[in-house]
């Protein structure tokens, strides 16, 4: 009996993955209060054009990572799909259009 070859190939060795890891302020006292005040300024409603789906997301408009403040007005509410829509890559640039 002759032996079929796998077709799965190995995994390259070597091959690093990179964790994101969440930045330490949003487990903070300060970020909850934040975002439960956000969450009901909106109505706890999904604040992208068109949506009025359940928000459970903020979202800064400008990231912290490109000078954005957590002040209110630079804060949205987001359902799941507009957050993941809106989510920024591995060069911190945003995907979607949300």
């Amino acid at each position: 009996m002759r032996m079929l070859q796998p077709r799965v190939r190995p995994a390259k060795q070597g091959l690093a993955l990179q964790i994101k890891r969440a930045d330490p302020f949003y487990l903070s006292d300060q970020w909850k209060e934040t975002r439960a005040r956000v969450l009901e300024r909106d109505g706890h409603r999904c604040t992208f054009p068109g949506c009025d789906r359940r928000a459970f997301i903020v979202d800064h408009i400008v990231s912290r990572k490109a000078g954005g403040s957590d002040a209110d007005a630079n804060l949205r509410s987001l359902c799941r799909d507009h957050d993941n829509a809106g989510k920024e890559d591995h060069l911190g640039e945003r995907r979607g259009r949300a």
